[in-house]
């Protein structure tokens, strides 16, 4: 007598396979669960809570979930394909080598079509005169005729090598993200230098930096996201030598255990470059400014007080 055959498993939603996906991963879904706005983490844990035990439907999923990453093609890496690709992924005194001859109008445009954080290094390596003539043009600059940007592109060329064009962005808040990237004492020293060639213009370009002291302005909230986003070895480092308004508006929002542990962790370093500390908190600020796009935490407008 032949056995009745075994009834399938019902299809399953899209939102219960990753439930069960990331129930059978637990604690190693850590990094998902930071990715994810709260919306979709809201859903996802319903999702979860809803689902009866089912080890062998774990089970599955995460054999499904391998198995497709196994099959799915590569996506070949993408090489550079302009020239200001090519400057942005090389090293900032590179750059100022390559430009410092040129006028500071003309290191203007350059500098607005780089990433920021190679910006920043190339602003760092040179003269600090031209550097701030630069960014005093690179404030008011505006669109640039064709003819123009296809004439620096076949200069740059012959120097560096091949490319084509991106659009270039000027004005305060680019210098800003500029400035974000670079260390306190460079960043200091430029803007002192550039408030004085531009009067007013420092100000204006505080007002679109976001600093690691801004952290200490924002609401519980939206510090606790960043804790629970930030890795722990880099929170550590940046901690070091932070004034007493951020480490207090961190400390206040974790457990006096955990506070505790933390302490003696950033004690444990020893002494550390003031190089690394920057960087440290440069990966922060870049992480808080992620999330506040995504809308996860929200940025306090110092302009915009509470009024008794």
């Amino acid at each position: 007598m032949a056995l009745p055959a075994r009834a399938p498993a019902p299809l399953r939603s899209g939102l219960d396979r990753s439930a069960l996906l990331m129930r059978a991963l637990g604690a190693r879904a850590a990094a998902v669960w930071s990715q994810l706005s709260p919306q979709e983490a809201e859903r996802l844990s319903e999702a979860m809570q809803n689902l009866p035990e089912d080890a062998e439907a774990e089970q599955q999923a995460v054999q499904t979930y391998v198995a497709t990453l196994s099959t799915q093609p590569q996506t070949p890496m993408t090489a550079p394909v302009t020239i200001w690709d090519r400057l942005s992924q090389s090293e900032g005194s590179l750059v100022a080598g390559l430009i410092q001859k040129e006028s500071p109008q003309v290191i203007a445009l350059i500098l607005s079509r780089l990433t920021p954080e190679t910006a920043a290094q190339t602003v760092r390596a040179l003269p600090r005169a031209l550097a701030t003539e630069a960014l005093k043009r690179m404030l008011s600059l505006g669109d640039v005729h064709p003819a123009a940007i296809t004439g620096l592109e076949l200069a740059l060329k012959t120097r560096l090598d091949q490319m084509s064009p991106a659009r270039a962005s000027g004005g305060h808040e680019q210098v800003a993200r500029i400035f974000d990237r670079l260390d306190s004492k460079s960043e200091q020293k430029l803007l002192s230098s550039l408030d004085t060639a531009e009067p007013g213009a420092g100000e204006k370009i505080r007002a679109f930096m976001f600093t690691f002291e801004d952290l200490a302005n924002l609401d519980a909230a939206s510090l606790q996201t960043i804790l629970g986003s930030v890795d722990r070895a880099v929170l550590t480092i940046a901690l070091k030598g932070a004034s007493e308004s951020v480490t207090t508006a961190f400390f206040s929002n974790i457990t006096q255990r955990a506070g505790d542990l933390l302490r003696d962790e950033i004690e444990a370093t020893g002494p550390i470059r003031r190089s690394e500390i920057d960087a440290a908190r440069a990966e922060i600020i870049e992480l808080a400014r992620r999330l506040v796009k995504r809308g996860d935490i929200l940025a306090q407008d110092v302009e915009d007080e509470l009024i008794e």
